[in-house]
């Protein structure tokens, strides 16, 4: 009879432990709970942002500092189940133009998902990041319009990107379609003077070489740089391509694009080098190259993926 009371005490005070660790857990912030058990990236030196639901499934950011500091990855890693039952409208409504009747005349910028990066990456240049899913792609049409993923990693606070402020249908700047479209104009979803800001040339040392800056500036997001050598610009199936984003005459994203198709593949490791330019606005340790990793799991769905911009140099 002793020794069943013993162990009755020792079971309830493993119990009670066990409930208390589950509680003091829970009320810790998802940054400080434990981190994703991967191959990538590396336990040591990387530090994580809070996660956020996407799919069936979960992102967070994540960045990779070495023994003096310095960034050697930045980037975000999401579960395998966060590409099943994704959003299917053309928009989640947040940035659409409507008109007085509420109607929808434009959607626009795909579903959007704002994360925070670990404060480590105050090191960085990099300010937030945003994610945005395109369920039926995006202009020019024939490129890409197909299922994919905008990854921004943003050199402007959000404070920042959240004052480009999108129009009504009332102030819709109208602006001449590209001389291969026969003439007219198209209206873009911001203001006439939030396309000028948008369409402010950058220094020459600051354009990217092999870049060309259009007119697809769009609401909390800014104006868009196209690599004109890009294999799906010459007909090629778009499978992922880097981008640059401007405004104000500076660099203020860094963006992989990635289709759905492309990350269904399942590749183990893709890297692509970035074609930086000569000088930066601002000094740092900025990433010349992109890589897109699928990461294994241990069964059937159970694995991730992680886009990550590396091999940092330092801009004075």
């Amino acid at each position: 009879m002793s020794l069943c009371v013993r162990h009755s005490h020792s079971s309830f005070r493993r119990v009670a432990l066990l409930s208390l660790a589950l509680v003091l857990l829970a009320g810790l912030p998802a940054a400080a709970q434990e981190p994703p058990q991967s191959s990538f990236p590396p336990s040591e030196g990387t530090t994580w942002g809070e996660p956020a639901d996407l799919g069936d499934g979960q992102i967070r950011t994540f960045i990779t500092l070495d023994q003096d500091g310095n960034p050697s990855l930045i980037g975000v890693y999401f579960t395998e189940s966060a590409l099943s039952n994704l959003p299917e409208t053309p928009s989640d409504g947040q940035w659409d133009i409507v008109d007085a009747n509420g109607t929808v005349i434009m959607p626009c910028c795909g579903h959007e998902l704002a994360l925070k990066f670990p404060e480590e990456a105050d090191s960085t240049p990099f300010k937030h990041f945003v994610a945005n899913w395109n369920p039926t792609g995006h202009v020019p049409p024939g490129v890409y319009d197909v299922p994919h993923f905008d990854f921004h990693f943003y050199l402007i606070s959000e404070e920042e990107r959240e004052a480009i402020e999108p129009a009504t249908a009332e102030t819709m700047c109208s602006v001449p379609n590209p001389p291969d479209a026969g003439g007219g104009e198209h209206p873009v979803p911001v203001t006439c003077e939030t396309f000028e800001q948008g369409m402010m040339p950058l220094p020459d040392d600051q354009m990217p070489p092999g870049y060309l800056l259009v007119d697809a500036v769009e609401p909390r997001m800014g104006n868009h740089m196209i690599n004109t050598q890009a294999p799906e610009l010459s007909g090629e199936p778009f499978t992922h391509t880097w981008i640059f984003g401007a405004f104000g005459g500076r660099v203020t994203f860094f963006e992989p694009m990635i289709t759905l198709a492309f990350l269904e593949e399942r590749n183990e490791e893709v890297c692509t080098p970035i074609a930086m330019p000569e000088a930066m606005s601002e000094p740092g340790f900025y990433p010349t190259e992109y890589c897109i990793r699928y990461l294994a799991g241990d069964g059937d769905g159970n694995g991730a993926f992680a886009v990550s911009l590396e091999k940092f140099v330092e801009f004075n």
